[in-house]
């Protein structure tokens, strides 16, 4: 039985040609997305990392701490460390 018919989907002429296609496509890749999670590189400690910074305050000597401080004296309303926008979704009473 087709996918097509299992699925109940009516489709016309040519459509099931490019179905068959983009299902394999599908298929293709969820082939290579198996071969590459068991592959001896993925299971190695090395290739197992976190690539993300501990989540920590900047200090006023870093560099960065002044791009922040340039960005928010930029924003047109604001409050302490918030941008302060205009209220956009409205509960209907």
């Amino acid at each position: 039985m087709a996918i097509a018919e299992l699925a109940r989907l009516k489709l016309r002429d040519g459509e099931l040609e490019n179905l068959q296609k983009e299902v394999s496509n599908i298929l293709d890749y969820v082939g290579q997305i198996n071969a590459f999670a068991s592959a001896d590189a993925y299971t190695t400690k090395s290739a197992i990392r976190n690539v993300l910074r501990d989540d920590a305050p900047r200090l006023a000597g870093d560099v960065m701490f002044k791009k922040r401080e340039a960005i928010l004296a930029a924003l047109p309303r604001r409050e302490g460390d918030h941008n302060v926008v205009r209220k956009i979704i409205q509960k209907d009473e």
